[in-house]
């Protein structure tokens, strides 16, 4: 049969109607964009302003101490839209230029309160907040830096464990930088009518993660996608930095406790990739916006860039959310990187709200840094780990 004749299998026809299933070329930035308005820059500001008031540190920072009267409800519709729709918007319209550094975490924290209600780790230091920059005031070569501090492309993904991405753009790059995203609905629906070898490859709890801290082994088996045709619910968890032999991990004589990924593996890692590139949607971001994506049911990748000019450069400032009214339960062999970034915690976070005059180098540079491997790493390039 001729590939473009099939249609999804019987069991998965609910892809087909899928309101996450959207092609890149159906989408106009008018559809994703939420513009704030005057109305709401007012709002904003003066919820900052009483904010302050209460002399109440950043962390403290909620719906409930952060009022925004008409922009909040507006805000609410949009975490539907990420958890129910199609999956990501765009907050628009607040000149961060405006605003001192601090200034602009506590609007970024108030704002992104009517998304998610709960912020997750970034690393095992408690850090909440990690800035996505090549610093022009580092001096580690960009080789021994993690691929976020870099210029270089990033590939298909998505952070381990994390519910909503969130990322306030501080400033573009000069050349290249672009965003793009991808629908895993989208992805597997294709991937089910010409490739379902793939997916049963993805669903099999045969692929092996590293994961963080000191344990024995220093991996875990587990699926990369999960299919759940009573809810009509798909998450794709996908970090190739976190799969199999990594460099860290080598013993003196090469060899590795984690083992390499199999050519099966390898090859459906192929074709994820290719197939994401064939559905990518460039997101049309400007300074001062705030993005929002399911991370769940969203794979996204970065250009090279290059900020050859005397500007701060590209920066973004990456937090990761929940939201615990809108979000479903995590499939158990899915929920170590979850538990890392939303389980139990000492302590409230740190926020740190510019990046470090000095970049550690840390041992580990591949990943998505949701959890780093050993507990003395820094994978934030603000000098914590």
């Amino acid at each position: 049969m001729d590939n473009q004749a099939r249609s999804v299998p019987a069991g998965l026809g609910w892809l087909e109607h899928h309101v996450m299933a959207w092609e890149p070329e159906a989408m106009s930035s008018a559809s994703y964009v939420v513009e704030v308005g005057h109305q709401g820059v007012r709002e904003v500001e003066e919820g900052l302003r009483k904010f302050k008031e209460l002399e109440l540190d950043g962390h403290e920072i909620g719906r409930q101490n952060f009022y925004l009267p008409s922009l909040g409800a507006r805000l609410q519709r949009a975490s539907h839209e990420v958890h129910q729709g199609r999956g990501f918007v765009i907050i628009r319209g607040i000149d961060s230029q405006q605003y001192s550094v601090e200034d602009n975490a506590m609007i970024y924290l108030g704002i992104a309160a009517y998304i998610g209600d709960q912020r997750g780790f970034q690393d095992k230091k408690g850090n909440m907040l990690t800035h996505i920059t090549a610093s022009k005031d580092w001096k580690t070569p960009p080789e021994l830096r993690h691929g976020i501090h870099t210029t270089t492309s990033l590939d298909w993904h998505c952070d381990s464990g994390v519910e909503i991405l969130a990322l306030h753009v501080r400033s573009l790059a000069e050349h290249g930088g672009d965003t793009y995203i991808a629908s895993s609905v989208t992805i597997v629906k294709e991937l089910e009518m010409l490739y379902p070898h793939v997916i049963q490859a993805l669903q099999e709890a045969a692929w092996p993660i590293q994961i963080s801290g000191n344990p024995v082994p220093r991996y875990i088996l587990a699926p990369l996608l999960h299919i759940d045709p009573q809810n009509e619910r798909i998450i794709l968890s996908v970090d190739p930095g976190r799969l199999g032999v990594h460099p860290s991990s080598q013993r003196t004589d090469g060899t590795s406790s984690i083992p390499p990924l199999s050519p099966t593996q390898l090859d459906a890692l192929r074709i994820l990739n290719q197939t994401a590139s064939k559905h990518r949607l460039r997101l049309d971001t400007k300074a001062g916006d705030m993005v929002f994506i399911n991370n769940f049911t969203h794979l996204h990748a970065r250009d090279a860039y290059s900020d050859p000019g005397q500007g701060q450069g590209r920066h973004l400032v990456r937090l990761y959310l929940r939201n615990t009214a809108l979000s479903s339960p995590v499939p158990e062999p899915m929920r170590v990187p979850w538990v890392a970034a939303f389980g139990p915690r000492k302590g409230e976070g740190r926020y740190p709200v510019v990046p470090a005059l000095e970049y550690t180098a840390p041992r580990y540079t591949a990943g998505s840094a949701a959890w780093p491997l050993e507990d003395n790493d820094d994978v934030n390039g603000d000098g914590t780990a």
